[in-house]
């Protein structure tokens, strides 16, 4: 008598089981690799935004030597700023930088949900104002990434910092809960439009020159920026 052997129509528990532990593996292997391709994606895209800030300041201050100064920004006074939406204004009048987008980071712990304004500036030209949504930084409407100070300088080189991510201290450590990244590190863009990431600026790599004699090296940007007193802006 001839036994034609069962057809089998699936897996069984075990093999089931087995192939499940195997994704769960691969899955613990390759996800840590993945997050941080991802966050190394979200850092590039963030110093691009800074460096595309930066050349719009530089290309401002190269026409007639102009400089960001100490006060609240208007038609009448364009180049004048107190607070980084001011100054976001006088890059949105002077330098056609007019796309808020670029002042946010959308991987920024604060901003996480946030819906972003569109422009800087509304209004008809003569009449332009700054954008409520932009100017009123909170939860909903998003807190600038940027920060920088005023007056700027009107001389531009490799070795001044013009903007940084927010959250960085005189002390050179970024602020744990203010922070862009966190501690974890920042974007930092000079004046020749170079952009750098670093942990801190507490090492002899990262350190800044100071100002005042253009050799000593320094943690506090606030000596990398001014030999007098400096007013940084920032939205929190």
């Amino acid at each position: 008598m001839n036994y034609s052997p069962k057809k089998r129509s699936g897996f069984t528990l075990i093999e089931l089981l087995t192939v499940i532990a195997i994704i769960g593996i691969l899955a613990a292997v390759l996800f840590p690799g993945v997050q941080g391709v991802m966050k190394k994606a979200k850092q590039s895209s963030a110093g691009t935004k800074v460096r595309n800030i930066t050349q719009a300041y530089i290309a401002f201050a190269s026409t007639g030597n102009k400089y960001v100064k100490s006060g609240t920004w208007s038609l009448t006074a364009n180049t004048s700023a107190a607070s980084i939406s001011d100054f976001a204004a006088v890059l949105a009048f002077n330098a056609n930088l007019n796309a808020a987008e670029v002042w946010y980071v959308e991987a920024d712990k604060l901003n996480e949900s946030a819906s972003f304004p569109k422009t800087v500036l509304e209004g008809a030209a003569g009449s332009q104002t700054i954008n409520s949504n932009f100017s009123s930084a909170s939860s909903t409407n998003g807190y600038q990434s940027w920060t920088t100070y005023a007056p700027t300088p009107r001389n531009l080189d490799e070795k001044l910092p013009l903007f940084w991510a927010r959250g960085l201290s005189t002390s050179g450590a970024w602020d744990a809960t203010n922070g862009v990244w966190g501690s974890e590190g920042g974007h930092i863009a000079f004046g020749d439009s170079h952009v750098v990431w670093v942990q801190d600026t507490t090492s002899d790599e990262t350190k800044f020159i100071k100002k005042s004699d253009g050799s000593t090296a320094t943690v506090n940007w606030k000596e990398a920026v001014s030999t007098g007193t400096v007013t940084e802006l920032k939205s929190i």
